[in-house]
């Protein structure tokens, strides 16, 4: 005897439900993910001289942006003084702070490799 076909088709498993986009990105390797991507090297000499001349401590500068409600912390201006990237926008406050356009701020390669 055959079942009839609604029978059949309530015993089939049910699909997979698709990955939400949060989920696919915690997947992603943080190097790969979207936010990382909008990044620079700054010139991590010229920072530190700009931030010396100040007379500030790395401890200092986050502070200062703290008090400004800028989000940077001193383990980034630790990265960028060790001349590693930072995101565009961690890069305008740091310039802007210094009075500074950004692209003063940049690495040279940094310049060169985004053209």
């Amino acid at each position: 005897m055959h079942q009839p076909v609604h029978h059949r088709l309530a015993k089939e498993p049910p699909t997979m439900p698709v990955a939400s986009d949060a989920a696919q990105s915690a997947q992603i390797p943080p190097a790969k993910r979207p936010s990382q991507c909008g990044s620079i090297q700054l010139d991590a000499a010229r920072l530190r001289q700009l931030r010396r001349t100040q007379m500030l401590s790395q401890r200092d500068l986050a502070d200062e942006f703290g008090r400004r409600d800028i989000q940077v912390s001193i383990a980034t201006i630790k990265r960028a003084e060790a001349g590693q990237a930072v995101r565009y926008r961690i890069a305008r406050e740091i310039a802007r702070y210094f009075d500074l356009p950004a692209s003063e701020l940049a690495h040279t390669n940094a310049l060169a490799d985004a053209h």
